[in-house]
This record gives structure tokens, sequence and C-alpha cells, in this order.
């Protein structure tokens, strides 16, 4: 398992969003591997899995 950035975002106006905060999520070093290694060289946080749409 390793430690990633994951951001958590809402909606300010029109299609705007803005990152509200972060959370650590743990992933799995062979399952989650391609987004892994994304991860390790943008070191931007992870974008959720749904966005919010209202």
């Amino acid at each position: 398992m390793e430690g990633a950035v994951k951001a958590v975002v809402e909606k300010s106006r029109g299609s705007q969003l803005s990152i509200v905060a972060t959370q650590v999520v743990y992933l799995c070093r062979s399952c989650d591997e391609s987004i892994l290694a994304s991860y390790r060289v943008g070191r931007s946080p992870l974008m959720p899995d749904q966005l919010p749409t209202q």
C-alpha cells in the first residue's frame, strides 16, 4: 500500500470547481500501478472518481 493525496472538490460557481480539502488515500502498488505512476510524476492531488454536477 502507498499513500497518495486525493482532492475533495466542490462546485463554486458556474462550471468552476474548487479544491476545498485533501485526504490521504492508500492505493495498492500492483492493482493501482498506473494511477500511482502518474501521481509520482506529477505530484498533483488525484481527482475524485465523480465530480459534482450540481
